[in-house]
């Protein structure tokens, strides 16, 4: 099982292959450093049995319909990624600077290059589009949940997931780092930092040193207990501790059957009100400002899970036009 990255993508085709460049060197490589760094990839019976682990097996890329076009929604105009420059992997290139292109045409020339390198065999590199606004959080993470609900959905485990925050703007990785935050289904966070200017135009990684940098996963996900808490709150607006504990026992006997009134109010109540999903006292509960912040994108999550499509399915049904699938042949 390889790993899906999930990656922001504005006019610089080298957020996209620079990491991908830096995986590759150190999946070739493979010293003991790097079989540390991709530990936690893979299945267990694959790093039992000493096989290398990390592989890249999907992209899914988040960006805009000029982007995916290569041209501008309004005037038919084409539009081109930046500048670029090939440089040798681990230095900094200036010259010579390629000149815009589509960036389909530019990825599919550059991963053509490198990711045989990282592909454990594979003869082609399937590739989602997935078309987001810029300028909105909300139908952005909307967009991403649903991808990454689907990839979560594969399997008894799941696809691993890698979500890069490099590339696109500040809505786009915001609403990543919410989605993996909400789902817990992300498995690593990261942030390749280019050191210069020049470096910036660079489409292969510029230095080892300082350039990977992983960011916490920090999952927010909501036990059943804490759902329940909250839906009744939404419907009675405020109760005291003791009536929601009696009132769980009518209404969800099975998440408290073997949670005695103490531990609840300690285990449950108290981080809830901590976090600000509840707020108010002991006698006289309330929904917390930051649940009502949160619910709008909870409620996302819990509609693309009731969905159970796979990647693959969601890119295929005709009503969800803002996602497409391709697959870049390698040889």
């Amino acid at each position: 099982m390889g790993v899906y990255h999930l990656m922001g993508l504005g006019r610089s085709p080298g957020v996209i292959t620079s990491p991908i460049s830096y995986l590759t060197y150190r999946y070739q490589r493979w010293n003991a450093e790097d079989q540390d760094f991709f530990s936690r990839s893979g299945e267990a019976v694959q790093r039992q049995a000493g096989h290398k682990v990390g592989d890249i097996q999907s992209l899914v890329l988040f960006t805009t319909p000029e982007v995916i076009a290569g041209k501008e929604e309004a005037t038919g105009k084409p539009f081109y990624s930046f500048n670029y420059v090939e440089n040798s992997p681990g230095r900094i290139a200036e010259k010579p600077e390629y000149p815009p292109r589509k960036m389909k045409e530019v990825l599919h020339h550059l991963l053509k290059k490198e990711y045989p390198k990282i592909s454990a065999g594979r003869q082609e590199l399937p590739i989602f589009w997935v078309e987001v606004d810029r300028r909105d959080i909300y139908s952005t993470y909307n967009r991403i949940i649903q991808v990454i609900t689907a990839l979560a959905n594969v399997g008894g485990q799941g696809k691993e997931m890698w979500v890069n925050l490099t590339g696109g703007n500040n809505v786009t990785n915001f609403a990543l780092q919410l989605a993996a935050t909400l789902s817990g289904e992300v498995a690593r966070l990261y942030y390749v930092q280019a050191e210069t200017q020049a470096a910036e135009k660079c489409v292969w990684f510029t230095s080892e040193t300082n350039y990977w940098t992983e960011l916490p996963v920090m999952p927010l996900v909501l036990s059943q207990l804490n759902i329940a808490v909250l839906n009744i709150l939404e419907q009675q607006k405020c109760m005291s501790a003791n009536t929601l504990y009696s009132y769980l026992h009518q209404t969800y006997w099975n998440l408290v059957q073997e949670v005695s009134e103490e531990t609840f109010k300690q285990t449950s109540l108290v981080p809830m009100w901590k976090q600000g999903l509840i707020s108010g006292e002991e006698n006289a509960y309330i929904i917390g400002s930051q649940w009502k912040i949160i619910q709008p994108y909870q409620q996302l999550l819990q509609e693309a899970q009731n969905k159970s499509l796979t990647l693959e399915k969601l890119a295929q049904d005709e009503t969800e036009t803002w996602i497409e699938r391709e697959v870049l042949q390698l040889n």
